[in-house]
């Protein structure tokens, strides 16, 4: 599992490090999920959007441009830096999102709460922690989260992934089981979705 040192040696390259890795493992189809997540977005003038791990804001960057307001929150200083190189204008702050949530921005409320490829990052508890949070207590009415990550749609699916891509596969990482969480969530009176986007990886959107 990356820390946030091994992040902030990772920025520098990090956009240049996906592009060849897009067509394996665990980024297979890597463009297309961010392209899904714009799309279920539908970015306004004036929206508030936090993306949730923005890392060098890759995916953000795309959506600022049609003139929301970006707020980003990751855990590597470095990586933060980067993205207030694509989005000055954005509110950006380095926080331990699993120990501090938001961190100086716990207290407002979006319209939308994003994240892609960063959910792993957080263990099964802390994922329905961070989602019940969120719901509670930064999200506008008629707002929507929408978290891209790793993920298999069942477990008979991600069992087998686990197995194909066993080399490759981060045993510390909690990767996305769609069905589980959702019933999780379901358990919580949470009602989301998730979509398989890519072979690898889907897009949980509440709500569902």
């Amino acid at each position: 599992m990356f820390n946030s040192k091994d992040f902030d040696k990772w920025s520098g390259d990090y956009d240049k490090s996906i592009s060849p890795s897009s067509n394996e493992f665990p980024f297979i189809g890597y463009y297309d999920v961010l392209a899904y997540v714009q799309h279920q977005v539908k970015p306004a003038l004036h929206q508030k959007i936090i993306d949730v791990g923005i890392g060098t804001a890759l995916l953000s960057h795309e959506i600022s441009k049609t003139g929301c307001e970006i707020y980003g929150v990751d855990f590597s200083k470095n990586m933060i830096t980067k993205a207030r190189e694509k989005i000055p204008s954005a509110h950006l702050c380095v926080v331990d999102i699993a120990k501090d949530h938001f961190g100086e921005f716990n207290n407002l409320k979006f319209d939308r709460i994003i994240s892609s490829y960063f959910f792993h990052h957080l263990d099964r508890n802390q994922q329905i922690t961070f989602l019940k949070r969120s719901i509670r207590e930064n999200l506008n009415p008629f707002g929507k989260i929408i978290i891209a990550d790793v993920g298999l749609e069942t477990r008979s699916s991600y069992d087998k992934a686990h197995r194909d891509f066993a080399q490759l596969w981060d045993d510390d990482e909690f990767y996305l089981c769609g069905d589980e969480i959702i019933n999780s969530l379901n358990a919580e009176s949470i009602h989301a979705k998730y979509t398989q986007v890519s072979s690898c990886a889907g897009v949980l959107i509440y709500p569902g």
